[in-house]
């Protein structure tokens, strides 16, 4: 999901979007003290599921979506679990949709069951005995049954009963114009006939453009009062949850271990299949690029907004032209707010709030620095060496960051394993640009 990529929203969470993700995200004590607008509860559980949502993004069966070669079998498998988890969200919250906190969330608009319902019964060919032996099959499935039991065990708190719907709905808003896109064409490369098989990503005109539906939702959900030892407890329960949602990828691609690609290589590559894609050597990011020579002012570096024909955007004071990436940064774009100024406190906390942008003066606890680290990468990686530096210091510096570990939606991160071996897939579609 795309919404935690600025709000990402660790969207696209997503931010981690988000954003997801999307992607795309203080030490808790210090939470209370800062400003209203400088961060909310969105971004502090961001940051601290900030790791789960990346493996989720990173796991091999969202790389043969991002690849347009999954396995028909595995992809049934993946919405029956879907379909049974959602529709028992939506019956759960039929019962709290009228009190706080739901009540602050909730969009009739947001539901997925009957969509989900039209996208099984595309891929199962209209086939009724498909279905019901695909539902089936998706209930007794070890890691869909934990769902479901977690799910059943949090009923009755309608705070457990928000987490569930903040992690799910959003994750869909934010990458589903992306995801949906994927599905789509694969559709097409299997001959199947008619349209559709992709409705579970698409969502009402309510709901669009879907960035500014998720920042809708967090700006409603940050709006609550939720004090530090819920928020705590919500966590576990988002951890939990992501717990399942990855094993439940397990369970699907383990029907069909076929090899996709990486989220960043879905846009960047021009091959004809999944073949074709070089692996990515594994091992940790490079260091940060050392900057170019020229020194920006805060006015010059507004000069080049998201309306200019050259579009700067700058992190930790690191000056770097994002013009290849209009469509995101450009007027129209999710992350339009960035273009023009530097968005370092943002990014390291994971909030869309256009108020902390050029925000210099901040302390960052040791997730929002790593969460930093990893940005830093990420612009490295996507858009080169910086221009220069603004004549503006920050806070922090580089030298108080870790090493990061990992360039966000690259597919590269510092892990030594290796994925299973693939079987042989069908080729993929050249994979569509996103970022």
């Amino acid at each position: 999901s795309h919404w935690r990529v600025l709000v990402r929203a660790r969207a696209l969470a997503s931010s981690r979007p988000a954003l997801l993700p999307m992607a795309e995200v203080g030490d808790r004590s210090k939470y209370a003290g800062l400003a209203g607008d400088a961060r909310g509860h969105c971004s502090w559980f961001l940051t601290r599921t900030n790791k789960e949502h990346q493996a989720t993004m990173e796991h091999p069966f969202m790389k043969t979506i991002y690849a347009k070669n999954f396995d028909r079998r595995a992809y049934v498998h993946h919405l029956a679990g879907q379909y049974l988890i959602f529709s028992e969200l939506e019956r759960v919250c039929e019962r709290h949709k009228g009190a706080a906190p739901l009540k602050s969330v909730y969009d009739e608009a947001l539901l997925r069951t009957a969509a989900l319902d039209r996208d099984l019964r595309f891929w199962c060919g209209g086939d009724a005995a498909a279905v019901k032996s695909a539902l089936e099959g998706g209930a007794a499935a070890p890691q869909v049954s934990r769902y479901l039991k977690r799910l059943a065990a949090d009923a009755g708190d309608a705070w457990m009963v928000l987490c569930h719907h903040f992690l799910q709905y959003n994750a869909v808003l934010s990458g589903g114009q992306f995801l949906g896109g994927m599905v789509a064409a694969r559709a097409q490369n299997e001959g199947l006939s008619g349209s559709g098989g992709a409705e579970f990503y698409e969502f009402a005109a309510s709901c669009q453009p879907t960035h500014a539906r998720v920042q809708r939702y967090i700006d409603d959900m940050d709006s609550l009062d939720i004090s530090e030892a819920q928020k705590e407890k919500m966590l576990a329960c988002m951890q939990e949850v992501y717990a399942a949602l990855l094993g439940m990828f397990d369970e699907a691609y383990a029907l069909a271990p076929i090899q996709g690609v990486s989220y960043q290589e879905s846009k960047s590559s021009g091959a004809s299949g999944a073949g074709a894609q070089k692996k990515k050597k594994k091992g940790p990011p490079p260091p940060p690029m050392e900057p170019g020579p020229r020194t920006f002012t805060l006015e010059q570096l507004a000069a080049c907004g998201a309306d200019s024909k050259q579009l700067l955007t700058a992190v930790l004071g690191r000056v770097y032209d994002v013009t290849v990436g209009r469509e995101f940064f450009g007027p129209d774009g999710p992350y339009a707010m960035f273009s023009g100024n530097d968005g370092t406190y943002n990014l390291a906390v994971m909030s869309l709030k256009k108020p902390t942008l050029n925000k210099f003066e901040y302390e960052l606890d040791s997730e929002d620095k790593e969460c930093l680290a990893d940005w830093l990468a990420y612009f490295d990686n996507r858009y080169g060496q910086p221009l220069g530096m603004l004549d503006k210091k920050h806070s922090v510096s580089l030298q108080d960051l870790p090493r990061a570990t990992k360039i966000p939606f690259s597919g590269v991160d510092d892990d030594d394993d290796e994925e299973p071996a693939p079987a042989a897939a069908p080729a993929a579609a050249q994979p569509q640009s996103k970022l």
